[in-house]
């Protein structure tokens, strides 16, 4: 908005300066050329001529006067050229326009000429031809700027059945490129928001078939009460609940950003308080570890460790023997590594990972497996606290998740 005020700022300043100009050089210095100039040769020669003069003033619409030479305090080059029988013109277009004529050597004839008619036409004249051609160079400097907004106009009005809208192409030299820009990345958000709906209604579905599939198939054999297919049936039952919490718990993450608690959280000693409180439930068959720096991160506790202890239940699912909780402070900045000695991530299946439903191996259980939207949840929070998380080759011979946050203390030197 700056450089469009400054620009018609200065558009309108120059325009003003160069039409003021312009007109008052073909307007105004016409009119310096006033009647009592073009008139004064014409009563010169009448007077040789021995013309009555008052009676051609009159027919002129003047006033002639006899005045004495000292009655005016003429300067000497005037007073010279009256003497040689010049004329003189004294103008003032707004006033009077007179004309003086040495008539003998001490009388002068003083023609008053009427204020000519002209001046107020020639002025109106000006007046209208001004704010013409200003509306006109206004109109010139506008046009670009109308032409780019009736296109984005049309652009943003053309929504896709998808409810996406087509990216504008404005030229960067543009004043509203900046709008055209952030339309555009407004644009290319809703069309990713689009499709992740698209692809969480047809995970949804995909889901919930399988169970449902199961349930189903259960109840056709009518089973009776702590039989072998009725225990199955509760297992799905469970197993829908929990699809639905998962989903829930994500639908809740994609809405909207939260307002976070940002505190100084000694980041090591979280990790041991949750791998403690895990080791009765889902650690008891491992061995656990939490070692390396003990920094400081700044992180809303709550979302930072439910993103920990996401990692860590997806490493309990793979993990033989061993599942270890790495502190590494760098300058800029904290990693938390969580890793395994399970079968790791093939590289491939590496920047998918973090993906909502998306599971490496589909022939695994679901019991074993979840509903795959753990990572996305962890994936999701830690771009809430501007950090990075990826997965690598552990040193335990599995995967080593990496949840790299800023260091608060870094200062970046200038």
């Amino acid at each position: 908005m700056a450089r469009l005020f400054i620009s018609l700022y200065f558009f309108i300043a120059i325009s003003l300066i160069g039409l003021s100009a312009g007109l008052e050089r073909i307007f105004f210095t016409q009119a310096e050329t006033s009647n009592a100039q073009l008139l004064g040769p014409v009563f010169a020669a009448a007077k040789q001529q021995n013309i009555d003069m008052p009676a051609f003033v009159q027919s002129l619409g003047g006033h002639l006067e006899i005045r004495e030479l000292g009655d005016i305090a003429w300067s000497d080059n005037n007073l010279e050229k009256l003497r040689n029988g010049q004329v003189i013109a004294l103008s003032d277009t707004n006033v009077t326009e007179q004309i003086y004529i040495l008539d003998n050597q001490s009388q002068l004839l003083e023609i008053t000429l009427p204020i000519s008619t002209a001046n107020s036409g020639q002025f109106l004249l000006y007046s209208v031809l001004f704010f013409l051609l200003l509306g006109g160079v206004i109109a010139f400097w506008i046009w670009p700027l109308w032409r780019d907004l009736s296109s984005l106009e049309k652009t943003v009005s053309n929504v896709k059945p998808d409810g996406s809208i087509e990216q504008n192409h404005i030229n960067k030299s543009s004043l509203i490129y900046p709008i055209a820009k952030s339309l555009n990345n407004m644009g290319h958000q809703i069309t990713q928001l689009m499709q992740a709906q698209r692809e969480l209604s047809g995970a949804v579905t995909h889901e919930f078939r399988t169970p449902l599939a199961r349930l189903k198939f259960a109840l056709a054999m009518k089973p009776s009460a702590q039989s072998d297919p009725w225990r199955d049936m509760q297992e799905d039952v469970i197993e829908l609940e929990n699809l639905v919490q998962e989903m829930l718990d994500y639908a809740s993450t994609d809405a909207r950003i939260p307002e976070m608690n940002l505190a100084e959280i000694p980041i090591k000693q979280l990790c041991q308080q949750l791998m403690h409180r895990l080791k009765e439930s889902h650690l008891s068959k491992l061995n656990t570890r939490v070692y390396g720096d003990d920094p400081h991160v700044l992180a809303d506790e709550h979302f930072i460790e439910r993103a920990i202890e996401n990692l860590v239940l997806n490493g309990s699912r793979y993990a033989t023997k061993n599942l270890e909780i790495h502190v590494i402070k760098h300058k800029d900045r904290i990693q938390i590594c969580v890793e395994d000695d399970g079968i790791g991530v093939s590289q491939n299946m590496r920047k998918k990972i973090f993906s909502p439903f998306f599971r490496p191996d589909e022939s695994r259980d679901r019991q074993q497996g979840g509903a795959g939207l753990g990572l996305a949840i962890v994936k999701r929070i830690v771009d809430w606290h501007q950090g990075d998380c990826y997965v690598t080759d552990g040193d335990l011979g599995g995967a080593k998740f990496i949840v790299s946050l800023p260091n608060p203390f870094y200062t970046k030197p200038y």
